[in-house]
């Protein structure tokens, strides 16, 4: 079943991350964009046409491209742990003959192995426009998003959400919500799979036909994710969000 989201918002998190609010003719790449959330924002400023969308879902390619006909959308069939599980692995991004103001992606390298994560970070700034911005979102398992309203770090509040959800379904989820936090206390990053399945600083996962692939939750701390991109600026959530951004900045002239 395609994945296609509903979420909403991810314009203003942005445009607060980012500190400007009129990105009327600009060039903007939304990575791993769905079916175009970021225009449906209400507060969305993009002029439709110098909006670009690329996503490894098929169907949200095609969802985004009847909505917004005068937007570019470009289908990548890149290998994504339960969104593209029969995609190329290592694919490199599909030609654009553009540079971008700003490059976005919003949740996508929460959900995205370290390796693809190095990899495409690289080929997205090469993308960038003098003085452009690439932002992406990661979340911090140990950082409180709502201290005034839920005491859970973000990895607990993963956890039992995921028992939640396997609920609705009609599913127990049995977990040690307090040993598998404890596991990962002191660990830099680290993958959760199908909500149960935790692999501390490691790639190394079981295998897992593509029928088996529910979810693939990446953490990062802050430090280590600043360690990885010491060029890039790490901001807080906003928007009253979980999610952390990591801001590269191109020089203001590129050669």
């Amino acid at each position: 079943m395609a994945f296609l989201s509903s979420k909403t918002g991810q314009f203003t998190y942005f445009s607060q991350q980012l500190g400007e609010r009129d990105w009327s003719r600009k060039n903007v790449l939304d990575f791993g964009g769905n079916i175009g959330n970021l225009l449906r924002d209400p507060s969305c400023t993009i002029d439709e046409e110098r909006y670009w969308c690329i996503d490894v879902v098929e169907e949200s390619i095609a969802r985004g491209r009847q909505a917004f006909p005068k937007s570019h959308w470009i289908y990548y069939d890149r290998y994504a742990f339960f969104f593209n599980p029969h995609g190329a692995k290592q694919l490199d991004l599909p030609r654009m003959d553009v540079l971008f103001d700003f490059i976005l992606a919003y949740s996508v390298f929460t959900n995205t192995s370290r390796t693809d994560m190095l990899d495409l970070v690289s080929q997205l700034e090469s993308k960038l426009a003098g003085g452009g911005a690439l932002a992406f979102t990661f979340i911090d398992p140990n950082y409180h998003s709502w201290p005034d309203r839920d005491p859970r770090n973000n990895l607990v509040w993963r956890l039992e959400r995921e028992i939640f959800l396997e609920a609705e379904k009609g599913n127990t989820l049995e977990l040690d919500v307090p040993r598998l936090a404890d596991r990962a206390q002191d660990a830099q990053w680290f993958v959760l799979v199908n909500g149960e399945d935790l692999y501390l600083e490691t790639e190394q996962i079981g295998n897992y036909e593509s029928a088996q692939q529910r979810t693939y939750h990446m953490f990062y701390t802050v430090d280590y994710m600043q360690s990885l991109f010491p060029q890039a600026t790490i901001l807080s959530p906003a928007n009253d969000e979980m999610q952390h951004c990591c801001v590269i900045r191109a020089a203001d002239e590129r050669g």
